[in-house]
């Protein structure tokens, strides 16, 4: 198999969303579809973020560069119909702190290979 090196290389990846339930957490497991993109791209400078809500947002801004959407059906409304991955459903979906930890916990993940490399000491 040959490495494709082109840009935004797509992939899909498990992301696990832990969700607060009454006194634990219930681990919901969706398919994220991600855009693999240059590390400088990813990590370039944020805007001044000396607000919370700065930073929030910026970290928004950060994975939605990477974060392309969801398997289909994997999230549902009220009325349980499927939410499509539009970009304001995204943006939405990662304004909740666990979908954001669990977004950002599955690209590191998927970008950071075990296999083949050793730890230094």
């Amino acid at each position: 198999m040959a490495f494709l090196f082109a840009e935004n290389t797509p992939f899909e990846w498990p992301v696990t969303v832990c969700v607060p339930n009454g006194g634990t957490h219930d681990e919901i497991v969706i398919t994220g579809h991600f855009a693999m993109i240059d590390d400088e791209e990813f990590f370039e400078a944020d805007p001044d973020i000396t607000a919370r809500s700065a930073g929030i947002e910026a970290e928004i801004a950060k994975l939605m560069k990477v974060f392309k959407g969801w398997g289909e059906g994997d999230l549902l409304d009220a009325n349980k119909n499927p939410v499509p991955p539009t970009p304001e459903n995204i943006r939405r979906f990662l304004g909740q702190r666990p979908a954001r930890l669990g977004v950002t916990e599955a690209y590191a993940t998927a970008i950071t290979p075990t296999k083949g490399f050793r730890a230094k000491n």
